[in-house]
This record gives C-alpha cells, structure tokens and sequence, in this order.
C-alpha cells in the first residue's frame, strides 16, 4: 500500500506555529526509497528488498511528511526506543543513506556517533554493506574504511566518537545517534546538534533501547521524550517514539512482549522470548535484564538477588554424604578468617543432567552466643544437627577443615571417616587468597585442589549456569537451612560486559553471608568443566 493510501499522521502539537502540511508526495518518496534501493544485510533476509514494518513506515512518513510553511521539514530530531532485536540498527543504517542521496544535499555531511569507536561503527557498517548489495547505491556511492562518499553530490557518512572538543567548526546536515543509555553525557551530541545550525533542514535519530534511570544523557532524552509525548512540553520538531511494556505488565506473558516489540514475528522470535522467560525463572537478575533488554523497561539490573521461591522448589529430597558414593564429585572450599563462616560444597552429576548438592560449614566459637542473638540466625540449632562446626577460638581452625576432607591431621571436632575416603572427590576447588598453607597441605594429602579465582572471568559463566539450574530446577540442595539461608542473602553484580558474579557483602556492616553460595558456583563450574572436556566433539556438518 502506497503511503498516499494512509491517513496522514498526527501532527506534531505546535505544529500549527510553523504552518504545518503534510506532504503526501515526500512521504512515498521516502518510504519507496527503502524497498527500491536498500537490501537487508543478515540472516534469512540477507538481499531482499527493505520492506519497512508498519511502524517503520509511520515513522518515515512522520518525519519525512511533515513540512513547515516554507517548504522545510517540520521535524528535527526523532527519539526511537526500542527492545534490541527489532531491527532498530538497520532501520538506522537504511535512514542515514536515505538523507545522504535521497535528500540531495550538496555537501551534506552525516555522522553515526556512539559513545565509542566500536559502536559508532556498527550502523556505519551496516550502510556500506547496503551500498555493496544494491547496483544502484554502487555506481552512485564509494565506500571506505572510515566514510561512505558520494561524489555527485560531495557528500559523506562517517562514524563519529573521538572528543566533543575536536568536533567545533564542521556542519553536520545529518546524524544518527545510536545506544544513547550508554553514553556518560550529551557533550558529543551538543556539538553535533549545535553544528547544525548552518543547514536548512537538519535531522538528528536518537536511538536507544532502555538503561538504568537516572544515569546518563540516555536518561536524559528519555525523560524529555516522554515529556514531548505525554503534552507536558510542546515541541512539534521533536518526534519521540517510544516501545515499551508498562511496568505492572506480566513479563511472561505474549501480550506484553508484542506491546513493547513492533517486530514481533520478524526479526524477533515469540520462541526466542520463551526461552528467555524459562531461562531467567528464579533470577532477579535475569529478570530484570529481560524486562530492559525485552520489554524496555529502564531499570538498575547491575545487582539482583536470587527468588527464593525458585530455590525453595529445587528442595527435591535430602542429600547425604553416603548418597553421592560411587558417583564423581566436585568440590569448592571458601575459607574465612573471623566472622565469615568457611563453606564446603560437593556437587555431583544426577543421569538426567541435574546437579545434587552436599554442603558443610565452620564457624569459631568465640561470640558466637552474640552473633545468633544480634543476626537473629540459628547457628546454636545448625551446629547440634551437625550442618556446621564450631571451632575454638576466633577463627576457624583450618586443622578442623584439613581433617574432615583429608584426614591428613587428627582434631578434636571431627572424628568420622574423612571426605576423600568416602566418595570421590576428582577436584577441589579453592580460592587462592589466605589459603596457600593449607592448599599446599590437603595436596599433600592427595587431594587434587585446583586454584579458582572469585572475579568475573572465573565466576560469570557458572554463575548463569548456576541460574539457569535453580530455573529449570535441576540443582538439588538437598533442603540444606544453612544454604538457603545464604541464597536469600545473596546479591549478583553486572559489570559493563553483562558478566555477573555473587558480591559478598561487607563483613563489617552486614549480618548477611553467601559463602556456601559462592562454594556451589565453583563447583558447579568445575563439574560441568568437567561434563565439556569429556564430551566428544564431532565433524562440523555442512546443511
């Protein structure tokens, strides 16, 4: 359907003042130029014809239609927000050669402008992989390293990431903005926006999909956008448009996920979203991270805990020591100085692919009638059913530790067969801080310990395993109370890369405590470690 046959679009409010039309004919231009010059550049849509989606259309048509009483757009600036995998960067490298040629600007500079090299990069990217596909675009465009070159018109596309302060003096007709909720300020924009003051009929694309509120300029045009929107500030040359779940929406539900995605069915899959929902089940962290990668929803996902109703359902049946005889264990051991309790972990691999789990903990003695009263936790009743020892002293007495893993020394608290001698133990994995006297002592005891770090490198990966088990309720804790305890203490941190990993809280002003969580996660880590390097690898298949 030709956009002559559609309603024209809204206009923008206060676009009266500028003696507002629509321009029909400007908005089939625009649209058409898509389907006729541009191909798609990924996937199963790899060459074909840019159709535009219905809400891409209305944009275009919006922006492109709209026209001032003499003769010049009528909007300057389009803020897009939308969930990642609906096409938006695309949409965005099909829109910056739209206003390269199809404008018709002489000397028209354009910019794709990131908060750093590599971003800035992709949508430019993607246009001169367009200019590649289409014959046209190819005898009319030269395409480099760093800029796309049209020499009829003496025009360029270039990304753009460097300083604000170098950027002073050029004259940008056109500029894609791309992933705004990571950039720290506006400086850069400033500049381009600014920059555009010398051309008749400028336009800026703001694109972004959600972040953390309150932080950074993404957040900024956020709040402005939904200002423009909501009427409470009138600006007919800002065109925001916004995809996104309400936040009272139930995340899993399909309803919501078409509310916040326009591309639902295209370039983002009802039967990916599922597999997301399944698999952030019983993870705050991972929930949150669906609802702003997903649904749009601005959140602070760089810490979330752990749904403890999730991991109350992984409770399937008690585990002892003697019901993982016979079958391969891993361990993980995080030993504590003073108020910390030390936390072992034993997992082994169950036929259907799940995971059981064993744990035991320490703790000294000393206040200890204190710390029960002032954290209000049962130590007194864990130690009488043997779920942890008490050691003499302010501090763990890692003899007790080394005697009831390796029996390589005799002590008081434990008196029973050592860990080594009834199961078997292929690996035990130990943090190297504060524990280099006794890993050199349980080694010399046969034991096999393997060195593991807490950061992000090591803690990542099986930290989302750890996740998606508690999901799909396949990590037996064995209903342990000490261990779900820690589980409704614990906290995941993101960093910038989308790595997490349990944070301890600080010892001196939390009664809280995670160590028998971080002990599961180096276990786990290290049986499924374990589970890869005895897979088989076969012949890759071509189809």
């Amino acid at each position: 359907m030709a956009s002559t046959d559609l309603q024209p679009p809204t206009c923008p409010p206060g676009g009266e003042r500028h003696g507002a039309t629509f321009d029909a004919t400007s908005a089939d231009v625009a649209v058409d130029f898509f389907p006729t010059y541009l191909r798609h550049t990924e996937a199963e849509w790899w060459g074909k014809p840019f159709i535009l989606s219905p809400w891409q259309r209305d944009l275009v048509r919006a922006a492109f239609g709209w026209k001032r009483r003499d003769g010049t757009r009528l909007i300057r600036q389009v803020y897009l927000e939308v969930p990642r995998k609906n096409g938006k960067t695309e949409f965005a490298a099909g829109l910056a050669l739209l206003m390269l040629l199809a404008e018709g600007e002489p000397g028209g500079q354009g910019y794709s402008m990131a908060c750093d090299k590599e971003q800035a990069s992709i949508v430019f990217n993607k246009a001169c992989t367009m200019v590649q596909l289409s014959p046209t675009l190819r005898g009319l465009c030269e395409t480099f390293k760093t800029a796309i070159f049209c020499p009829q018109l003496s025009a360029s596309f270039k990304p753009l990431s460097s300083k604000p302060s170098s950027k002073h003096g050029f004259s940008p007709f056109f500029a894609i903005a791309d992933e705004l909720h990571e950039w720290p300020t506006g400086e850069l924009h400033d500049v381009v926006h600014k920059g555009t003051g010398a051309r008749r009929q400028p336009l800026e694309i703001l694109i972004t999909t959600a972040g953390v509120p309150g932080e950074g300029y993404g957040w900024q045009m956020h709040e402005y956008a939904q200002n423009v929107a909501a009427g409470i500030v009138e600006d007919p040359t800002f065109f925001p448009l916004i995809f996104a779940a309400d936040p009272d929406d139930d995340w899993r539900s399909p309803e919501t996920w078409a509310k916040a995605n326009p591309n639902l069915g295209v370039s983002i899959k009802n039967e990916y979203l599922e597999q997301e929902v399944t698999r952030a089940q019983g993870s705050a962290h991972l929930i949150a991270d669906f609802k702003r990668y997903h649904l749009n929803l601005w959140n602070s996902h760089t810490e979330g805990g752990l749904d403890i109703n999730a991991w109350d359902a992984c409770g399937l049946h008690p585990v002892k020591l003697e019901d993982l005889k016979g079958r391969r264990c891993y361990g993980a051991l995080d030993l504590s100085s003073t108020t910390d309790l030390t936390a072992l972990t034993v997992v082994a691999e169950r036929e259907d692919g799940g995971f059981d789990a064993w744990w035991h903990f320490w703790i000294p003695t000393e206040n200890l009638a204190e710390r029960i009263r002032r954290d209000r936790v049962p130590f007194d009743r864990w130690i009488a059913e043997g779920l942890i020892t008490a050691t003499e002293g302010n501090v763990v007495d890692y003899d007790a530790i080394r005697a009831m893993i390796s029996g390589g020394v005799e002590h008081d608290a434990f008196t029973d067969e050592p860990i080594c001698t009834q199961i078997e133990l292929a690996e035990l994995a130990i943090d190297r801080w504060n524990a280099t006297h006794l890993i050199t002592q349980l080694m010399s005891d046969g034991v096999n310990v393997v060195a593991f770090g807490q950061g992000y490198a090591s803690m990542s990966g099986p930290s989302k395993e750890f996740e998606r088990l508690i999901g799909v309720k396949q990590l037996n804790h064995g209903k342990n109370p000490v261990a779900r305890w820690m589980a409704s203490c614990v906290t995941f941190k993101t960093d910038g890369a989308e790595n997490i990993k349990p944070v301890k809280p600080d010892r001196r002003r939390s009664t809280k405590r995670i160590d028998g969580i971080v002990t599961l996660i180096m276990a786990l880590a290290r049986a499924t470690a374990a589970v890869r390097e005895d897979d088989t690898v076969p012949d890759i298949i071509l189809l």
